[in-house]
């Protein structure tokens, strides 16, 4: 007969999308931005829709002046996420998509705070950068 037991480890478990935000975040930071890193960002915006009662994603991007109605961020996130980019073939991002990406994902992170004991403190600063 197998047998299973549990123990308390005190360890608290990483949920996966908190550990993806951290990824994306790493990445946004270094500069090393893939088109596959919108796919991940878009899973990511439909999860955090879903669980605070969104019918869609979009909802879960930051409006500002230059994208008042989030139709031109939303439309970024749907392209380069279903677009003809292969997840098995990156590529990495056109300069002005890795704009677009910051921007999206800077206003996703003020909007909806994370711990920020997961975050280096430059996170304030390329808050006020993606938001100007």
């Amino acid at each position: 007969m197998n047998e299973l037991t549990g123990r308390c480890t005190s360890d608290t478990p990483f949920f996966h999308h908190v550990a993806l935000l951290k990824q994306l975040y790493e990445a946004e930071e270094s500069g090393d931005l893939y088109t596959y890193h919108f796919n991940i960002l878009r899973n990511i915006l439909e999860k955090t829709a879903i669980f605070h009662g969104f019918k869609n994603f979009s909802a879960c991007i930051k409006q500002d002046a230059d994208d008042p109605e989030g139709i031109v961020h939303a439309r970024m996130v749907n392209v380069l996420s279903h677009g003809n980019y292969s997840l098995f073939e990156p590529m990495e991002m056109l300069p002005e998509n890795k704009q677009y990406f910051k921007k999206i994902l800077m206003g996703f992170m003020s909007n909806y705070q994370f711990n920020p004991e997961l975050f280096p403190e430059s996170l304030e600063q390329n808050l006020e950068e993606a938001t100007q």
